[in-house]
């Protein structure tokens, strides 16, 4: 009997034991969820976020920026184009299908300053005598002449350029070699101050160049007075064909070029005049004697879109007092074209002394060059040119 109330008392205080480990729960609210308390958050039930399963979108590709435009190669002239510039000038009608002029210009040191040299289409510069040079300044309408000096005289390969242009070659005097050229040549039109008689008519004498630099380089004209002059003449000074030794483009063919910010040409050890290249004006500034080279009429400096360096065979005149050049201007020869701080290689080709001068690329195609005014050096061909202060 003890034994039977021992267990019973022992069954009771287990029951009780196990009742006091139970865990209790908390009430659960109608409409609520049963959250498991594991120290974590809350994880929400119910339907899943749809973007949370798909991937991020890549971000769009940035436009390829859009190439620098072409330049356009459609020129819309508004007046008469002039053949020697491929600029709208204002060259008059008359002027547009007459013959341009072409003038010589002394260039020696005690000339200068020189007037008018600044308005002229196309001026070239060659060696005269004694390694001094000479400018044949050649204008399609005298209009733009204000006055121009020093006129001085002839050598024949100055001839032979303007007749290139099929140009009226207007100077004063000439050497033995040119005279017999004049002589030989009767489809030359040209305007001589000493013995064609047309000093005090088309050619005068400025009383201060003469006080202050001597008669010889006293000597100028005006566009007033070319014109009167070749309303004078007989010959027909009509042109069938313009000739111009240049196309124009707004795309020029050194554009693809070499870089040419300062370049050199050497006439002799005094005079090797140099081109600096003028990124605000876009042309070649021309500097010699160590200064810069001025029109004094104008009061500007010798400023070129268009730059040329020729190369052609010259040799010294034997036995010449004045030490006299001959230059060939016929044939063909190399040289170099300029134009907004680029140059490419050049050939030029002249068939007979007064055919066009006509001027190629390295690849055989007709030399483009841009719109504007030009002057072209003509050098020996041993002659040293430096480009960005390197030797050619």
């Amino acid at each position: 009997m003890k034994k039977l109330c021992a267990a019973i008392l022992c069954l009771i205080y287990i029951l009780l034991l196990c009742s006091a480990c139970s865990p209790k729960s908390e009430p659960v609210q109608d409409g609520s969820s049963t959250v498991a308390d594991t120290g974590s958050e809350p994880v929400e039930t119910g339907a899943p976020d749809e973007q949370d399963d798909k991937p991020e979108p890549e971000p769009e590709p940035e436009p390829d920026p859009e190439p620098e435009p072409e330049p356009d190669d459609t020129f819309v002239p508004d007046g008469n184009v002039n053949p020697l510039t491929g600029l709208c000038d204002g060259i008059s009608d008359e002027a547009l299908h007459r013959r341009p002029v072409s003038i010589m210009v002394s260039n020696s040191y005690d000339s200068l300053p020189q007037w008018g040299v600044s308005k002229a289409d196309i001026i070239y510069e060659m060696l005269a005598e004694g390694r001094i040079t000479r400018l044949l300044a050649i204008f399609k309408d005298p209009a733009k002449i204000e006055r121009i000096a020093s006129i001085r005289s002839s050598r024949p390969y100055f001839i032979d350029i303007a007749q290139s242009y099929g140009a009226v070659y207007l100077h004063f005097g000439g050497s033995v070699p040119a005279y017999s050229a004049i002589a030989a040549r009767s489809d030359l039109i040209n305007l001589d101050g000493t013995k064609g008689s047309w000093e005090g008519t088309l050619y005068f004498r400025d009383a201060d160049r003469k006080r202050q630099l001597g008669s010889v380089h006293s000597v100028y004209t005006t566009g007033e007075y070319v014109e009167k002059a070749l309303a004078k003449l007989k010959s027909p000074l009509e042109l069938e064909d313009d000739p111009s030794a240049f196309n124009f483009s707004e795309r020029h063919s050194a554009a693809e070029g070499l870089p040419a910010e300062k370049v050199q040409v050497t006439f002799s050890s005094r005079h090797m005049p140099y081109y600096t290249y003028d990124a605000e004006s876009g042309n070649y500034l021309r500097f010699q004697y160590d200064e810069p080279h001025m029109d004094a009429w104008h009061k500007q400096q010798i400023s070129v879109k268009n730059l040329l360096v020729l190369r052609m065979e010259l040799r010294d005149v034997p036995n010449s007092d004045l030490h006299l050049v001959e230059i060939t201007t016929t044939g063909s020869g190399k040289g170099y074209y300029f134009c907004d701080g680029k140059y490419t290689e050049i050939t030029w080709e002249k068939e007979k002394y007064n055919s066009p001068i006509r001027f190629y690329t390295a690849d055989g195609s007709e030399l483009v060059c841009a719109r504007g005014q030009t002057f072209v050096s003509v050098v020996s061909k041993t002659a040293s040119i430096y480009i960005d202060g390197a030797e050619q």
